[in-house]
C-alpha cells in the first residue's frame, strides 16, 4: 500500500486531506499539524509521498523540503501555497519540491497530481517502490523487507514482472499481456516460462514473509 505523509496546521484541511485521500482507496495517509510532529513521523512512517504545507506555525515549509533530501529522500513533495507569486513557486522548486499546488485546496486536482508524481517518480530506474511489506528497487533488481532488512535479489525477468504488475495495480494483468511486455514477441516463449518465473519469485518472497503478494486469477496475475 502506498504511503503517504500529510503536513499541515490547519485542522480542517488536514483532516479533509486525510478522509479524502482514504476513500480513495490504495493508500496509506497519517497527518502531522507540525513540522516537529512531521520531523519525528517521517522516519518512522517512511513515506512515498510528503504532502506538504509552505506556512506552518512552527516554520516554512521549504526549509523541512530541504531538511528531507539532504536527508535522502527522493520522494515526491507536493506543496501546498497561499502564496502564487513566482519566486515563492522558484523557491519551493530549489528546495526540492516537486509540485505547487494553490490554495484554496481542490480535492479532485490534489489527489490528480499525486497520482502523477507518484507514477513519475515510480517509472524511474533508480525509484524505491512499496510492495507489501517490501521496498522494491528495479535499478538494483532487488527487494528489501521493510520490518527486518532482508534482501531478495532478483533476476531481470523478475523485476520486470514486479515492476508491470506495480504499475497495473489493482488491475488482474493476463498471462499474455505480461508476456509480451516481460519478454517481448519473441517466439519460443510460452506460458510455462512466466508461469515458471512466478513460482521461483514466489518462493523467493515467502522465505522472507509469507503474506500473499502474487495472487493468480481470473487467468492471469495481480498484487495483493
Amino acid at each position: 500500500m502506498i504511503k503517504i505523509l500529510a503536513v499541515d496546521d490547519d485542522p480542517h484541511l488536514l483532516e479533509t486531506i486525510v478522509i479524502q485521500i482514504e476513500e480513495e482507496g490504495g493508500y496509506e495517509i497519517k497527518g502531522a499539524a507540525s513540522l516537529e510532529e512531521a520531523r519525528v513521523m517521517l522516519p518512522e512512517m517512511d513515506p512515498d509521498l510528503v504532502i506538504l504545507d509552505v506556512t506552518l506555525g512552527d516554520g516554512d515549509g521549504r526549509d523541512f523540503c530541504r531538511w528531507i533530501r539532504d536527508t535522502g529522500y527522493t520522494i515526491p513533495v507536493l506543496m501546498l501555497t497561499a502564496q502564487s507569486s513566482e519566486m515563492d513557486t522558484i523557491d519551493g522548486l530549489e528546495a526540492g519540491a516537486n509540485d505547487y499546488i494553490a490554495k484554496p485546496v481542490r480535492m479532485g486536482e490534489l489527489i490528480a497530481r499525486m497520482k502523477t508524481n507518484l507514477a513519475q517518480h515510480q517509472a524511474r530506474e533508480d525509484a524505491r517502490i512499496t510492495i507489501g511489506h517490501f521496498h522494491f528497487f528495479n535499478s538494483r533488481k532487488t527487494m528489501v523487507h521493510i520490518a527486518t532488512g532482508e534482501v531478495i535479489n532478483l533476476t531481470e525477468k523478475e523485476a520486470a514482472i514486479l515492476k508491470h504488475l506495480h504499475q497495473m495495480r489493482n488491475h488482474v494483468v493476463d498471462k499474455k499481456t505480461l508476456l509480451e511486455e516481460v519478454w517481448g514477441y519473441g517466439d519460443g516463449v510460452t506460458t510455462h516460462t512466466l508461469e515458471t518465473h512466478i513460482y521461483r519469485l514466489r518462493q523467493k518472497i515467502r522465505m522472507v514473509d509469507d503474506a500473499p503478494l502474487l495472487l493468480t486469477t481470473d487467468g492471469g496475475y495481480r498484487l495483493a
